[in-house]
């Protein structure tokens, strides 16, 4: 087994573009395609890289295809995959058959959105349990005062049955999950024949998959880890900190940001240096060019001061983008409040925004197309999307429009032909169409407020919010972040996060104090930080 070498990319210092393509063209002068393996943690990730890639004229030359790249340049996990026998990965009619065979499956009723986030705390115990290298019993041994991360699955005899049927039932209908995929590839696979090895975002690999990754490298000429140990965030699901501390100290450097300006580069090395003098390294992270920014603070979201002028200011009257986000509950209710309550057009990370672009297109046009106001037929068609059959002809559903001509329409062409009921003309407004999705009379003040304000109902939205976990490796251009704690919490772990959160942003910056008796980033009282590091 060969011992990476680590490249050390704080945050926005271009570590895709800047260092993994350029490494990669230079490892081209001596090594195949074939033989380059480069991973990430995300698809989102892996398909970055692959762009990238392709798009050098080395490859271009060679005529390499995507396809060529499906298991080269990929997931830690698609990789793993690819060495074993296939096996369907579970799905959400996987669950929905677990349901049946064991109640405790529907304790959390999950959508099929939620299913594929990992949001059913189920699987996510299994997860966090598997990615901390331990048994479902030592991981719930190990909870504490946390495991209510994992409610309704409060009860470990509850949890020992359904894993119990869980197994059987992958194993009768040969399916697998994603941290199969790791122990197959350990326990099971031909160590791969490759030259290099080059591992993207590394900070974020568990404890099975930098097992995995140490199989992989065992023949490699070249392995190289990518990352940033002061961005290891997720040590809940097994990550080690500790590790990559230590194997970052005497790292290559990438010394240029690109995205922090001068005012939050500076905040974010204040915050991270307890971490950098305990482990005895220094980074050299310079912010980027020509930008200063600012620091603002807010006693709260809902307090009126002249930096809540500026915030508000500054949302309502830029291009800008802004970014809410904390450590969690209940703070991530008050970022979302304050938003309605200010009729700012958001969108939670990850997520699909609040309001949609086409259901504010809607209740804006309505009332100027009951007036006669002719609109086109994309418009038409996204109407039929939410209204009910108040309105709407029995049977007229929107396939109806497949043969329809290109061209604008009016409300009496569309009675007319009969897709509209005459009474669609005392609907003055879209709401008393009797939309078919759930829209409460909160959900259409803040709508009104959206298109009095002058929304624009084309562009993507600008706002948005999340918890840190859910935002690392994204840019906005401001950042708010609140430093409430709930709980306590070992205080590296805290400088982690506070320095990922406020890395987000490039220009300026909010603190929002704590509402709370704990803060992000300051030492708890009476509190064994020592136990929690080791």
């Amino acid at each position: 087994m060969k011992q990476p070498k680590f490249v050390s990319g704080p945050p926005g210092t271009g570590k895709t573009h800047l260092f993994l393509i350029e490494k990669y063209k230079e490892l081209l002068k001596n090594y195949t395609p074939e033989k380059i393996i480069m991973l990430s943690h995300t698809n989102v990730a892996a398909d970055e890289l692959k762009d990238a890639v392709l798009d050098l004229p080395e490859m271009k030359e060679r005529g390499l295809r995507k396809k060529f790249f499906k298991y080269k340049i990929c997931t830690i996990h698609s990789f793993c995959k690819s060495k074993l026998l296939k096996k369907e990965l579970r799905s959400y009619a996987d669950y929905l058959n677990l349901c049946t065979e064991n109640s405790g499956f529907k304790a959390q009723r999950v959508t099929q959105s939620e299913f594929e986030s990992d949001k059913h705390k189920f699987f996510k115990f299994l997860g966090d349990a598997f990615g901390q290298g331990r048994t479902i019993k030592e991981h719930w041994n190990s909870l504490r005062e946390t495991s209510s991360n994992y409610y309704p699955y409060n009860n470990f005899k509850m949890i020992s049955e359904m894993k119990e049927v869980y197994d059987n039932y992958k194993k009768l209908n040969q399916v697998c999950d994603y941290d199969d995929m790791i122990k197959d590839f350990i326990d099971h696979a031909v160590v791969p024949d490759i030259d290099v090895l080059i591992v993207d975002e590394a900070q974020d690999s568990n404890i099975p998959q930098l097992k995995a990754l140490e199989k992989m490298s065992t023949n490699v000429k070249e392995y190289f880890m990518v990352g940033d140990a002061d961005q290891t965030i997720f040590e809940f699901s097994g990550a080690d900190a500790d590790y990559f501390h230590k194997l970052s100290k005497d790292a290559k450097q990438l010394e240029q940001g690109l995205r922090c300006g001068e005012t939050i580069n500076t905040l974010c090395k204040e915050i991270i240096r307890p971490i950098w003098d305990h482990y005895g390294y220094e980074r050299v992270w310079k912010p980027a060019k020509n930008i200063i920014g600012k620091r603002y603070y807010l006693p709260s979201l809902t307090t009126d001061c002249s930096a809540m002028e500026t915030l508000l200011d500054k949302i309502k009257n830029t291009k800008e983008t802004f970014l809410f986000t904390y450590r969690g509950v209940p703070s991530g209710k008050w970022a979302r409040s304050f938003l309605l309550y200010h009729g700012i057009e958001f969108c939670h990370v990850g997520s699909d925004p609040y309001v949609s672009k086409k259901e504010i297109r809607c209740h804006k046009t309505w009332p100027e197309f009951v007036k006669g106001k002719e609109v086109s037929l994309k418009q038409i068609k996204e109407f039929w999307n939410y209204m009910g059959q108040q309105v709407i002809v029995r049977g007229k559903g929107e396939s109806t429009f497949e043969d329809w001509i290109n061209k604008d329409y009016s409300i009496h062409e569309l009675i007319e032909k009969k897709y509209l009921r005459a009474e669609s003309l005392d609907f003055t407004d879209f709401y008393h169409t009797r939309i078919k999705s759930k829209t409460n009379e909160e959900k259409i003040m803040y709508i009104n407020n959206l298109i009095r304000d002058g929304v624009d109902t084309e562009g993507e939205a600008r706002v948005y919010y999340g918890n840190i976990h859910k935002v690392k490796g994204q840019t906005y251009d401001n950042v708010i972040v609140d430093e409430t704690c709930t709980r306590r919490e070992d205080y590296f772990t805290q400088l982690r996060l506070k320095y990922v959160a406020y890395s987000r942003g490039r220009v300026d910056c909010w603190t929002v104090a704590s509402q709370d008796r704990y803060t992000l980033g300051k030492k708890h009282d009476n509190f064994n930080y020592n136990y929690l590091q080791h």
